[in-house]
């Protein structure tokens, strides 16, 4: 008698698990628990591109032309020689001046941002010449 109580009880618990992993509660989860995502649902804007606020779209228009976003390209008198790359040399900046008045700058300092020099952002732009365009690596 308790052996058939005891399978009773095991068939339920099979046709019960079998039928909760066939439910909708269930679909788009995998036995982990983590949800399965594909391609068209993965993450981005897709095509709901829109304002997020009044300054969206606003471009500067600067007196240099160099850039969209930000107006101060300060170029300031290095402190010392300009960089050189060697083995003994490889700290770019130990000669740039670190002023406010450089910000907003990709490089912060303790006295405000590093003031770059026009050469040092075109090496700081092309990777340090190991920047590559597509038929350079053919």
């Amino acid at each position: 008698m308790k052996q058939a109580i005891f399978l009773g009880g095991l068939l339920l618990l099979v046709v019960a698990a079998l039928l909760f992993s066939k439910s909708r509660l269930v679909r788009g989860v995998t036995r982990e628990g983590f949800a399965s995502y594909y391609l068209e649902n993965a993450g981005g804007a897709k095509n709901s591109y829109g304002k997020m606020g009044p300054f969206d779209g606003v471009a500067l228009t600067c007196p240099d032309g160099v850039s969209k976003w930000k107006c101060n390209t300060p170029n300031e008198p290095l402190n010392g020689p300009a960089f050189e790359p060697g083995p003994d040399s490889l700290f770019m900046f130990k000669n740039n001046q670190c002023k406010p008045e450089c910000c907003p700058s990709s490089y912060a300092c303790d006295g405000g941002c590093v003031c770059t020099s026009p050469d040092q952002r075109q090496v700081i732009a092309s990777r340090g010449g190991n920047r590559t365009t597509p038929e350079d690596s053919l």
